[in-house]
């Protein structure tokens, strides 16, 4: 926890001093050399086939188009209700991070509409100890906007400096605890599906000692710093959400991160209340049924990268 008004004062004034510098950019040709191809598909049960590297890039999963990662799902076969789903992939960075800007230039987010679940997201790993998990761009089924999600294994209170919570103010989840897990919120309208790709290009990811924060920037709103390099998110407009601590140590509850970038399909949440309020009636039938049976439906159900940068401030 901090009490310290001295300790948060310093930190401030450290991260107003120094400058952002880049530490990783994924980019180009090498852009997925910096992931592992992930086989595990149950961890939200969704009906879905992460499938490996040289299977990915077989079946056009996973490649190079124009200098940009595109990573997509399987659009030309049909799948027995039987199977794990249609295949896909999930991608984890080799590197991982503590602190930092995470800036990602997005070419294009999955668009489909039923049964879809895109997301880009950091973790702290399925084998650490403890649980780190922020959501930067995630949503399901036909929804239009965002939603943000920070996840601990610490007991974490937050104040909310930017943003209302959809739940409550404690980001701490317990995987067998009942009840409201973690903090999410809901971005602007226009921020995910189609409306994305028609107004929006980046999204940062803020991670400091004293704040965690995340912008939407549109294709002709990108911040002049950071186009040249040299990002300084003081300068910046009001993100989408920001929050610092109450009673909660960031360094602590939300640390050792690797970007996860996955698409699945239905499970627990695009095939639960919202496919039953977006899309049962539509498709006169349940989402794995519509998944299974429609490969045409997913053509554009893809992401694609300009590039993934982190950032560091310089010592």
């Amino acid at each position: 926890m901090y009490s310290s008004t001295l300790f948060t004062s310093l930190a401030l004034t450290s991260s107003a001093l120094a400058g952002y510098e880049v530490k990783w950019d994924y980019s180009g040709a090498s852009f997925f050399d910096n992931f592992e191809f992930q086989p595990d598909s149950s961890f939200t049960n969704g009906f879905a086939q992460y499938v490996s590297k040289d299977e990915a890039t077989a079946m056009g999963l996973a490649s190079i188009v124009d200098n940009k990662a595109r990573i997509g799902v399987d659009m030309n076969n049909t799948y027995e209700l039987s199977s794990t789903g249609r295949k896909s992939v999930r991608l984890q960075s080799n590197e991982m991070f503590n602190r930092g800007l995470l800036v990602a230039d997005f070419a294009h987010v999955p668009v489909a509409g039923c049964g879809q679940w895109p997301a880009f997201w950091v973790y702290r790993g399925e084998q650490a100890e403890g649980y780190s998990e922020i959501d930067i761009l995630e949503n399901v089924d036909k929804t239009t906007a965002n939603t943000h999600s920070f996840y601990t294994s610490e007991e974490c209170s937050v104040n909310f400096d930017v943003g209302s919570p959809l739940k409550t103010d404690n980001c701490h989840y317990d995987p067998q605890g009942a009840g409201p897990q973690g903090c999410s919120f809901g971005a602007e309208e226009g921020t995910f599906n189609q409306a994305f790709n028609d107004n929006y290009q980046i999204i940062a990811l803020q991670v400091e000692a004293d704040t965690m924060k995340i912008w939407h920037f549109g294709k002709d709103e990108v911040p002049a710093d950071l186009t040249a390099g040299t990002p300084d998110p003081s300068t910046w407009r009001a993100p989408t959400v920001a929050l610092s601590p109450k009673s909660c140590d960031f360094q602590t509850a939300f640390s050792q991160f690797h970007v996860i970038i996955n698409i699945t399909f239905c499970g627990s949440w695009a095939g639960g209340p919202d496919w039953d309020a977006q899309c049962a009636a539509e498709t006169g039938t349940d989402c794995n049924t519509w998944v299974a049976n429609n490969p045409e439906e997913f053509k554009d159900t893809f992401f694609g990268f300009n590039s993934v940068k982190l950032y560091q401030l310089s010592a």
